[in-house]
């Protein structure tokens, strides 16, 4: 085997190491940064949601006492405890995410500098040690082999690429059960969630009865009777988007205590 191919291996293996420390481990720490960033802007959305879903509560109980809207206000209390239902689910996944991933994550940050500095130190002491023994065999004009060396350098780029690979398939594997535990959350809640929507929308919609109209001499002039009349549909919701096909801006969540 030439020289120019030993070296190669030998750049190949140093380049794997540089690689885990300059790229690998910075972005797995800046992973770990940005998830507890998210983790906060939660916090700020989990506790702005549950004053929101409180006051929309309380708009129910009002609603529920009235003599028009007993049925609206039953509703409208129904979504509110449902947000705060799924909010706790979601307090679930949270605390998955934290422990299991950024914990995780944060605590490999720590331990791999060290490990990767100190497997790229052995390795290159190694190197010097065997060509430093391949150059006094030289100089006594003996016969070189250096099928050792090379045997050597192929073994420890494989050691190298296999701790490459492990570090991202950790990371893969994490993100892949974050995946999975919101699949599971999605298909717990949304499909019961789905046909309560159904059922709240069905009851809003029944409210919409034609109400009864009293002839009157404004009626006579036509102009101003279908003005009259465009207002009262406007407050009879007629002109609104029917329920349910209003476009999304996303869902929300809450965070829980263990996060903190």
């Amino acid at each position: 085997m030439s020289g120019v191919n030993l070296d190669q291996l030998h750049r190949s293996t140093l380049g794997i190491y540089e690689s885990l420390l300059e790229q690998f481990n910075p972005g797995l720490q800046r992973l770990v940064t940005l998830g507890h960033s998210y983790v906060q802007a939660f916090q700020a959305l989990a506790a702005t949601s549950e004053e929101y879903f409180n006051a929309l509560g309380r708009m129910g109980q009002q609603a529920l006492h009235t003599l028009s809207s007993h049925s609206l206000g039953d509703v409208i209390i129904q979504v509110a405890e449902s947000q705060r239902r799924l909010t706790n689910e979601l307090e679930g996944m949270f605390c998955w995410f934290h422990g299991e991933v950024l914990r995780e994550m944060e605590k490999n940050v720590k331990l791999d500098k060290d490990f990767i500095t100190a497997s790229r130190r052995r390795y290159e002491m190694e190197v010097r040690s065997q060509v430093s023994a391949l150059e006094r065999q030289q100089r006594r004009s003996r016969h070189v082999d250096g099928g050792e060396y090379m045997h050597f350098l192929q073994q420890s780029q494989r050691d190298a690429l296999m701790e490459e690979e492990r570090r991202y398939r950790f990371l893969a594997e994490k993100h892949c059960h974050l995946s999975h535990t919101v699949s599971q959350l999605m298909n717990k809640t949304g499909g019961g969630l789905q046909q309560r929507v159904e059922e709240w929308i069905d009851r809003v919609g029944a409210t919409r009865t034609p109400r009864p109209r009293t002839p009157s001499r404004i009626e006579q002039t036509p102009a101003m009777g279908m003005r009259e009349e465009e207002r009262s549909q406007q407050w009879m919701g007629r002109e609104e988007p029917p329920l349910g096909r209003l476009p999304s801006r996303g869902g929300w969540t809450a965070l829980p205590n263990c996060l903190e």
